[in-house]
């Protein structure tokens, strides 16, 4: 793996995201149901903060082919030389102005840093990948900026 291709995307910023759907009373419903549990009662006109990472997820279907951010590119290219597994290692929140029904949401990612050589972790060899997400509504105002680290590693192998 030419690790040299993929450094020349750090400090390189996607263009504005728009996130799939606006915000709804029945998403942020759910999301309090699983992390808050049993209640008789939710407040669903703002989306709690941690929730903000959910409107940047990927639909399911249909699958995005192409890798055109500096973000995706960068995952792919490790996913093509076989570092397929990714998994969260670190989450750093900030945030200037609530979510509320109705907003639609954008977000910009940047590339902050790779890893410039493979480490050893208890998953195995991989780098670690950050990227901060800057989350912004529909008027423009900046709501939300997020550190994302990834460890890119090989898909472990169940051992018997």
């Amino acid at each position: 793996m030419d690790l040299s291709q993929i450094q020349v995307l750090v400090g390189k910023e996607s263009g504005p995201i728009r996130a799939p759907d606006e915000v709804s009373t029945s998403d942020i419903r759910h999301w309090r149901e699983l992390m808050e549990g049993k209640k008789e009662f939710w407040n669903t006109d703002v989306t709690p903060p941690p929730m903000t990472m959910a409107w940047a997820m990927d639909r399911l279907w249909p699958k995005k082919v192409e890798a055109t951010e500096p973000h995706e590119q960068v995952l792919q290219a490790f996913d093509d030389a076989g570092y397929t597994l990714t998994v969260g290692i670190a989450l750093a929140q900030e945030y200037s102005n609530p979510i509320r029904l109705g907003d639609q949401l954008t977000f910009k990612v940047k590339v902050v840093s790779i890893s410039p050589t493979e480490e050893e972790t208890k998953l195995g060899k991989g780098y670690r990948v950050s990227l901060l997400y800057t989350f912004s509504n529909q008027a423009g105002d900046v709501i939300s900026m997020q550190t994302y680290t990834i460890l890119k590693s090989h898909r472990l192998e169940m051992v018997s």
